[in-house]
Order: structure tokens, then sequence, then C-alpha cells
């Protein structure tokens, strides 16, 4: 099981220009060059102004570059940090109790991402990821070689489904998809775009097929502290015999607003972690050192913080639902995790058309939902953590926009 990865080999340009497609990265860029105000809403991400940081992030982030904190850290990050990301990250795993040996601090959770994904695939394996799932995974598999099998999600009527009727995976198309014996799957839980919670019984047949047909699993849990309504959140590497062969993702960027600070950690066996290391030290080299001190503080000194942020959150999330709902050319179901909404818009305009109206004409940036993949094509993601002052007359400029845009 404990197989360590071939030399990374790049695609060359053509290989990866022919494998992410031309066109996607000619959209970014016709999105990117659109015209619109100066400075748009920007509803791809939370709004760190009315939602910024604990107040000790930057007392804490000064002390260490005041002297309280190593220049150089090992690769892995400060030990001492990681001997309490590690105890806290246990608590929310519901696992045995992790040592520093088993984290890795990073230069983001995406950072996280990139180096787990190197530290396992070899070209021509096979990654089995949910459709849609967060927009630079693909990117990253097809850049190491990998085979993509997209493992679809089955989604209940939206605007009408009641509680308890949401976005899940496929079961049966995965089990089917994990006897062709891959590598690795990779998915993001909440699920980023659409914010779903997977189940006990999606997160037990995902750990079923791990064990049985002997692959690790990347499990993104970067946003598993933002849940609403009570939901109980399932963590895959508490299930039985999956400790051993999950990397799970987790940082402080989108919960606490540090995203700026650029943080991430991995949680995974000793072995995989030295490997991630190797990765790291010839890459980033190490997660930004003066930054690592206020993960010792994340989780445990937060609990106050993040009750207030869910409330704030879950009501913004249930204002933008009613909003949408109530319109005749876009719905959606709410999210029970992330800052995200992932509605369906109606009118059969192209997900282009409607991203780049929106920021020339309704002055919010949005992201298509292509971006995510072809489950997505005919959504758009919409962060809701966004100033109240500002947000509902958004709403309102977005879903008139989205009423002008034709079909093609």
């Amino acid at each position: 099981m404990h197989h360590l990865p071939q030399a990374i080999q790049r695609l060359s340009m053509p290989e990866l220009t022919g494998q992410i497609g031309q066109s996607l990265r000619d959209a970014e860029r016709e999105l990117e060059n659109a015209p619109g105000p100066a400075a748009p809403l920007d509803a791809t991400y939370a709004d760190t102004h009315r939602f910024p940081p604990p107040e000790w992030a930057l007392p804490t982030f000064a002390e260490a570059a005041g002297g309280q904190g190593m220049t150089y850290t090992p690769y892995r990050g400060d030990r001492g940090v990681r001997e309490a990301v590690a105890e806290n990250v246990s608590t929310v795993l519901g696992i045995p109790a992790t040592g520093p040996a088993d984290v890795i601090l990073t230069p983001g959770t995406q950072g996280a991402l990139f180096t787990a994904l190197a530290a396992i695939l070899s070209p021509g394996d096979l990654v089995l990821l949910p459709d849609p799932d967060y927009l630079s995974t693909e990117r990253m598999l097809r850049y190491f070689g990998a085979e993509v099998r997209r493992i679809p999600m089955i989604w209940p009527h939206e605007g009408e489904a009641g509680r308890g009727a949401r976005p899940t995976l496929d079961l049966e198309e995965l089990r089917r998809a994990a006897a062709l014996k891959p590598r690795l799957m990779v998915f993001s839980h909440p699920n980023n775009p659409t914010g779903a919670i997977y189940d006990e019984a999606t997160i037990e047949a995902i750990a079923d097929v791990a064990r049985r047909y002997d692959f690790h699993v990347i499990a993104d849990e970067l946003y598993c502290r933002l849940v609403y309504d009570g939901e109980e959140f399932f963590h895959l590497a508490a299930r039985d015999g999956m400790a051993e062969r999950t990397v799970t993702l987790l940082g402080p960027s989108k919960t606490e607003s540090l995203s700026g600070y650029r943080l991430g950690v991995a949680t995974a066996p000793a072995a995989l972690i030295d490997a991630m290391e190797d990765v790291q030290s010839c890459t980033a080299l190490r997660a930004p050192s003066y930054a690592q001190h206020l993960l010792a503080r994340w989780i445990a000194d937060d609990q106050d913080f993040l009750k207030k942020r869910l409330v704030e959150y879950q009501a913004l999330r249930d204002t933008t639902v009613r909003k949408i709902n109530a319109s005749s050319v876009m719905r959606v179901n709410p999210s029970y995790g992330t800052a995200y909404l992932f509605p369906e818009v109606l009118t059969g305009a192209s997900d282009q058309a409607v991203a780049l109206a929106l920021k020339e004409h309704a002055g919010v940036v949005v992201n298509p939902g292509y971006q995510f993949g072809p489950a997505g094509t005919g959504r758009m993601r919409l962060c809701f953590a966004q100033d109240e002052a500002v947000w509902d007359a958004a709403l309102d400029r977005i879903i008139g926009v989205v009423s002008s845009v034709k079909a093609a």
C-alpha cells in the first residue's frame, strides 16, 4: 500500500493544452478582461472586510515576526506548531491522537492538495473525482498525467425539495469505477461548489471501496466546520481502516478568513507526509514561517468566533436562497456547508454569457458553473459571505441581468 511515486513528469504544453482544454483558459481570460466597474463585487470569495479574521490573528503574526518565530522552519513546519495542530485536528476529525509526524503545514490548502497529488500519483494512474467538484482539482490531476473518471452527483429537483433532499454521489457508479482499480479518489467535503454534505452511508461507501480495492483518498475538508442547520458531519479518516489511507486537507483560510496568510494543513500517514515534505522542499520550501504560528491557536481559540460566524453566514444563505427562488430565472437548494450556493440558471443562456453580462452590467463577478466539471454547466457559484448592506441589492442586479441574457 505504501507506494512512493515515480519522479514527477511534467506534461508538455501541447499535451496539457489538449487535456485541460485551451477553450477553458481562453474563457477564463475573457472573463478577466471583460468590461465592468473598476472594483466589482467579487462573489467568488468572502468579503474579509465584513468578515475579518479572529482578533488574535494579526498580533500573533506580529509577535512571531518580531522575534518569537523562526524565519526558516523545517520544511514540514515548526514542530511546536505541528504538535498543537495535531492535537486540535484529532479532536475535529474524531480519530486517535495524531502526532506531529502525521502533519505537514503547507502554503494554503491548494498547496496541500498539489503536494499530496505529487506524492501519490504517477502518469497513467486512474483517479476518481466527483462531478462537480473543486475547480482546480482536475487541472492538477491532468498536470500529473492522471486519467480522470468523474463520478456524477445525483441532483434533487431544486427549489421545491425539502430538507434532506440534496446532491449526493451516485454510489452505483462509484462502485463500478472502483472496480477499475484506481490509484486515488479525491473529493471535497462539504462539496465545493454545491455545499452538499454527504450522509454517513455515502462516506461509508467511499471507505468500503477504498478498503476493498486498496487505494488512497484525499478528502478536502477545508469547510468542515462551516456546517449549518445542526447537520452531522462525517469524516472519512475516522472510518475503520481509513486513517492509514486518507489524506485530510484542512486550514483556516475560509472559516477564519485567513486566506492572505497562505496556510494549509494536511494530515496523513507518516510515510506519506515524508513524501509530501520531499515535494514541498523542492517547490515552496515551507508554509510562510511567521504565519505558521497562527495555527497553534486555530481551532483551539476560535470557538466563540465560529459560533457567531455560523449564525451570520446561515442568515445570509437563507436570504440568498429565498431571493433566488422567488425569481423565475434561477433556482437553488440550500447548501448545508461552505459559504457557497450553486444555483441553476433557467433561461438557457450559456454560463460564459451570463458571467460576462454579470460583470459588465451588474458589477458582480461569479464563477461560471462549467469551471467545476461537466455537471456544473448551466449554473454559477455564488459566495454569499458578503456585506449585508450591499448583498441584497447585488442579488437584485444579478437576477435582473440573468433575466436579460438570451439563450444562444
